[in-house]
């Protein structure tokens, strides 16, 4: 009945999962007809960076014509930046081109996207630019004064980035970097300055169409429009279907997971440990098992955990299982299983990243960084397995759940033991009696009327034979034959 219970759990959760995860696949648009439209709202973070890998897929899938991205951002963190970038080329790469349409603003890193697109359309109302790196404090008091030369090394990194930028998507570089260093050359058309030195570039949609008297291209932007069916029609696709991306509630319930997963994951393991120091398979198992659906869950929507991650953990829950289940005891198959299911999930928290050759003269996303961050997870998880342990093997044994739970004597010297019984076989050493069965070597007899269970001592004992006691070992009441008197036949 347990292991029925735990295969339907299982199996469950990834229906569940199968229906989360398939929003695209169950919603199918033709291919040929349609247009992928992704919001970029509010600041760029985590959070956002893991609702971009989860829509990426989902236009993998469905194969659209173009992407669009809608922007409205003040910016946000460099890092999560830098891989949407990566996003949006591996999407053009694969022969998806990706525009941007900015509806209000795009500042900081949200002009960075714009810069990483096949075309730039805003409305009449927007503006961009203002994309300069700055720290913020980790105490959360506002901008954070650097060092010259860290502040320097920042600033010459993103300066690369957006001339590479620019340079692989066909807008000014001039432009570009005039957006990040204020201490750029004046930016010209002809003899006007449109962006003196000492100032960060800031074009509002005016400025960023407008065409430069020297060679008749426009300074950013392809041209205003006041829609996204604008934009369409502009691009020569306003006959395309608009798939647009949502979140959903598995993308707020993926940030809480993948923010608490260190812990869950402990957690996981922690229930594990204790079914493993238990008898049988109750509820600590299927707590355990419950919770690392839960974190691959949260990892999977978050876009970090695949199939490989999933797999191998799987791995590990049928090791358990066979550990449990057909395996006296807890040895090599228990310990592969629980690696299997560590492993898994360190490689959980290293995303799945896209497959795209770096800018020219831009360090790629470090692997490293990634990797960093799984050891403090891990670090997390290690930390919460043990402190659980050593709480439970101090507390637990005093508290009073456990003492309903476990018979408090049952290793105490003399438990079980009954002296009343005990004194009853002893005072029948020396008596005599007759066999009431067969004694081969056990068997039953009587003494003073009472019907007692015996064993010869090491001889064949026939029924109705007069028998000695010589000697109580325990429970254990050992007979003889008595001898025949001298002369007796």
């Amino acid at each position: 009945m347990k292991r029925q219970f735990i295969g339907i759990l299982l199996w469950v959760s990834i229906v569940l999962s199968g229906q989360v995860f398939g929003t695209a696949a169950d919603q199918p648009v033709s291919a040929g007809g349609s247009v992928f439209v992704l919001p970029v709202e509010g600041a760029i973070d985590k959070g956002m960076l893991m609702v971009f890998r989860r829509a990426f897929r989902e236009a993998e899938v469905l194969g659209p014509r173009a992407i669009i991205l809608e922007i409205d951002t003040p910016g946000g963190g460099l890092t999560e930046t830098r891989e949407i970038i990566d996003w949006v080329r591996a999407s053009k790469k694969d022969g998806c081109p990706v525009y941007a349409y900015v509806r209000q603003d795009a500042l900081s890193a949200g002009a960075m996207l714009c810069l990483s697109s096949s075309g730039i359309y805003m409305s009449d109302s927007a503006i961009i630019g203002s994309a300069m790196p700055i720290a913020l404090s980790p105490l959360g008091g506002g901008v954070q004064e650097l060092p010259a030369d860290v502040k320097e090394k920042m600033l010459s990194a993103v300066r690369a980035m957006v001339v590479s930028l620019a340079q692989e998507n066909g807008y000014r570089e001039a432009v570009a970097v005039a957006m990040v260093d204020p201490n750029h050359p004046d930016v010209k058309d002809g003899d006007e300055v449109i962006c003196p030195q000492g100032q960060l570039l800031n074009f509002t949609a005016r400025d960023a169409i407008r065409v430069s008297s020297a060679d008749g291209r426009p300074m950013l932007a392809q041209g205003i429009v006041s829609s996204l069916e604008g934009l369409l029609e502009a691009v020569g696709m306003g006959d395309a279907q608009v798939q647009r991306f949502e979140q959903e509630g598995a993308d707020l319930l993926a940030r809480l997971i993948t923010a608490l997963g260190p812990l869950l994951l402990g957690l996981a393991i922690l229930a594990l440990w204790i079914e493993f120091k238990t008898p049988g398979f109750g509820v600590f198992g299927i707590t355990g098992i419950v919770l690392l659906v839960i974190y691959f869950f949260g990892h999977y929507v978050a876009g970090l955990a695949g199939a490989e991650e999933m797999v191998l953990v799987l791995l590990g829950v049928v090791l358990l299982a066979v550990e449990i289940f057909l395996i006296p005891g807890f040895g090599l198959t228990g310990v592969a299983g629980i690696l299997c299911i560590l492993a898994g999930a360190g490689l959980a928290v290293i995303p799945q990243l896209p497959t795209v050759a770096p800018l020219p003269d831009v360090e790629p996303i470090s692997f490293l960084n990634y990797l960093v961050s799984a050891m403090r997870s891990l670090l997390f998880t290690i930390i919460v397995c043990f402190s659980g342990i050593w709480l439970l093997g101090r507390y637990l044994p005093k508290s009073s759940l456990y003492q309903k739970l476990v018979v408090a004597d049952g290793l105490a010297p003399g438990a079980g033991y009954d002296p009343v019984a005990e004194q009853t076989r002893q005072s029948l050493l020396g008596q005599c009696g007759r066999s009431l069965t067969v004694l081969r070597p056990a068997g039953i007899a009587l003494f003073s009327g009472k019907r007692v269970d015996v064993v010869a001592d090491g001889e064949f004992i026939g029924k109705g034979c007069e028998v000695e006691v010589i000697a109580v070992n325990g429970a254990a009441v050992v007979v003889r034959a008595k001898p025949l008197p001298p002369g007796g036949a």
